[in-house]
């Protein structure tokens, strides 16, 4: 009766959001036909949204512990799995991947590939073991499985150091649409942000982030699906953009091979999927994202927030469900735009080029004849002395950074202007989701499963969940600061979440579940080895001479490609060179492993 109430209130609850936002977006499309000013319309719709989604926040307060930390352990696997894929998904991957499609389709396959095997790697390798052991997040999973406060240590600031960089960033993406949305400065985006994220979070913990996280979830997908979705319905008559890309390939094909000229070649932008590197670069980032993904502190922790192993496995498999509905349609983005662009922009007067070619030049995104479209004038200029001009636009003068691409994407399909709002409004929703949900894996883990655990402070439940709390807005005003202050660190610095979630965690993870011999020095070895190497590779990239032999060229996200292995070597080899974990530890594997029956470790009454 509790798991049938539960999921009729995450029913109830997403079914009324889903029609409340589609009755305004409607209106708003009709009035912005009429006349309504595009800014207007942004305002209002960002404006309402986010009201709701702080509503439903507050909303779910609780004092309850169980609630606060685990929803009670009564989440239904698709309920979970929305949350799950609204965590991961980002702006990033809801704005980067179509973009890397554009740029350099070899990349955004490896990205596509890597994300989706991660959901698979979880849901076969860690998910029923991890709810099976009772645990609340990885710090308190691995002190479980090894015991000792070195791994608890050792493990909360990989968690620490992976999360708070990327909490960073979605808070930077998140300032950025909101102030467009909104027409608000940029300190007063950082500002609504941060209290967004407080005042959804800190109050109700992992059941207010779920709530929310679902009707974000609801507002991303619209975002992304409906434009593409219509254009697919008005250039090829089918309502599924995941299969008639196809014929946009084509399309735009036959147009570059009538002219005898493409576009030329995105100029380099801020996109995790950086071009090049071959089939090594292709086989790294596959790998790191799959064990990344795999071994995320916030995406694992939901596996204990169902009530049995059983629905731990479905609900990773309802996430990747989730997540494939949203980045199958990626592809759509990068062919439509590409064909549209081709039959509608060039070989057009410059001086008749649509205004979205200089919104969009203004941020950097586009360039035309090697210079920034920021005016009709910049662009006649720097055109003009080329040789055969003829005042048109030429295909390989125009250059567009995929960076910009999914927010452009209505202008270039040519949608009312409710829709570049709605897309904002969906990457917008992403980043919150994923905000909240590494914000409070950080926090959860230094509260409860470090500060918990100390056998000299003995904190009560009540204690440790104001130490969270605590804790959390600590982390969120931490990362508000670095947001406001180095905003270009904290992006690039976004996809090391992935990479030292691989590099430090993975390793021991696996060997948690499936190696009884692996010992708590093994462990803490093999996280501390993939830390440093994993570490020192991305601050490689972002301080070239920073390691003393040499640059490696690895980036952001395939550089757990060399702390991985080492990590499993030197867990591997410390742990054979150890005494044997004892009797208790070794039945620990065996009790997470056995199907059926009760967790090893008991939720207290507390909880």
């Amino acid at each position: 009766m509790a798991r049938r109430s539960s999921a009729t209130t995450y029913g109830r609850l997403a079914t009324l959001f889903a029609v409340a936002f589609a009755i305004l977006s409607a209106i708003l499309a009709l009035l912005g036909y009429f006349g309504l000013p595009a800014n207007v319309l942004g305002s209002v719709l960002g404006g309402a949204v986010l009201l709701a989604f702080g509503a439903i926040g507050i909303n779910a307060a609780t004092m309850q512990t169980s609630e606060f930390y685990l929803a009670a352990r009564a989440l239904p696997p698709p309920v979970n799995g929305i949350a799950s894929a609204a965590a991961v998904i980002s702006g990033t991957l809801f704005l980067g991947l179509a973009g890397s499609y554009f740029a350099d389709a070899n990349a955004a396959v490896a990205i596509t590939i890597g994300w989706c095997l991660g959901f698979v790697v979880l849901a076969v390798c860690f998910a029923p073991y991890f709810r099976k052991s009772g645990a609340f997040g990885v710090v308190d999973f691995l002190g479980v499985r090894y015991g000792g406060r070195a791994v608890r240590l050792a493990a909360a600031l990989v968690v620490g150091l992976a999360l708070f960089a990327a909490t960073a960033a979605a808070m930077v993406s998140a300032a950025t649409l909101t102030a467009l949305l909104l027409g608000i400065s940029a300190g007063t985006a950082v500002a609504v942000v941060t209290a967004l994220i407080v005042v959804t979070a800190v109050f109700g913990g992992v059941r207010a982030i779920t709530r929310t996280a679902m009707v974000e979830y609801i507002v991303l997908a619209a975002a992304f699906l409906v434009p593409v979705t219509i254009v697919a319905i008005r250039e090829y008559a089918s309502p599924l953009p995941q299969l008639t890309f196809g014929f946009a390939l084509r399309d735009a094909a036959l147009l570059v091979l009538a002219s005898g000229r493409d576009l030329a070649p995105p100029p380099t932008g801020q996109s995790w999927a950086t071009a090049g590197g071959g089939e090594f670069t292709f086989l790294a980032t596959v790998l790191t994202l799959a064990a990344g993904v795999a071994s995320l502190p916030h995406l694992l922790m939901r596996s204990a927030t169902v009530r049995g192993p059983d629905r731990a496995r479905r609900s990773a498999a309802w996430g990747l469900l989730f997540v494939l509905l949203i980045i199958a349609a990626a592809p759509a983005y990068a062919a439509f735009a590409h064909f549209l662009i081709l039959r509608e922009v060039v070989d057009g007067p410059i001086e008749n080029l649509p205004d979205w070619i200089f919104t969009f030049g203004n941020l950097g995104l586009i360039r035309i004849c090697g210079v920034e479209a920021v005016s009709v004038d910049a662009v006649l200029g720097a055109c003009s002395g080329a040789a055969g001009f003829t005042g048109n636009l030429a295909a390989s003068d125009l250059s567009m950074s995929g960076d910009g691409l999914v927010l452009a994407a209505p202008a270039i399909f040519d949608l009312p202007a409710v829709a570049s709002a709605l897309v904002a409004l969906g990457a917008l929703a992403a980043t919150l989701a994923a905000a909240k949900a590494m914000a409070f894996a950080v926090a959860s883990a230094i509260g409860h499963d470090l500060y918990g655990s100390a056998r000299e402070v003995h904190p009560s439940a009540g204690r440790q969940l104001i130490v969270t709390r605590v804790l959390l807005v600590a982390i969120v005003l931490l990362a508000a600061w670095l947001a406001s202050d180095a905003p270009d660190v904290a992006f690039a610095l976004a996809p090391a979440a992935i990479s030292l979630s691989a590099g430090a965690l993975f390793p021991a993870l696996i060997l948690a579940v499936w190696w009884k011999r692996a010992t708590a020095n093994g462990a803490v070895a093999g996280i501390l080895t993939g830390l440093v190497v994993t570490g020192g590779l991305i601050l490689d990239r972002r301080y070239p001479g920073f390691l003393p032999f040499g640059r490696l060229g690895f980036s952001e996200l395939t550089a757990a490609i060399g702390g991985m292995p080492l990590g499993f070597l030197a867990a591997i080899g410390v742990s054979l060179a150890s005494e044997p974990p004892a009797e208790e530890r070794q039945g620990i594997v065996d009790a997470i492993r056995r199907p059926g029956g009760a967790p090893f470790v008991q939720e207290s009454e507390s909880l």
